[in-house]
């Protein structure tokens, strides 16, 4: 009996996989192939212009926005001051709580 289960288990999973090899040659999306018009030469020159023109970045850079302020920085007296007024004025939260800062 263990034989004959053994066996039949045997079968089944072949036939399963057999199946799913089957469907694995099928392709979820068509192949588009697209024939480049360019010689490698020019597109490395390409890539190169925008390099210097820094139109490439490299890595995980994001492409924010760079604010820059013309005014100066603040000094660490001045960011404790206004932490401890927004904290008094209840537009500051701390936590992982619900409470999301008020909005004035």
């Amino acid at each position: 009996m263990k034989v004959a289960t053994a066996a039949s288990i045997a079968v089944l999973s072949l036939g399963l996989a057999s199946a799913g090899i089957a469907q694995a040659d099928q392709a979820y999306y068509p192949e588009v192939v697209t024939p480049s018009t360019q010689t490698r030469a020019e597109v490395v020159r390409e890539l190169r212009v925008a390099q210097s023109q820094g139109q490439v970045t490299v890595g995980e850079q994001a492409n924010y926005p760079q604010l820059h302020s013309d005014a100066p920085a603040l000094t660490r007296a001045q960011v404790l001051k206004e932490l401890e007024q927004a904290k008094s004025a209840g537009l500051l939260t701390i936590g992982e709580n619900d409470q999301y800062p008020n909005v004035l």
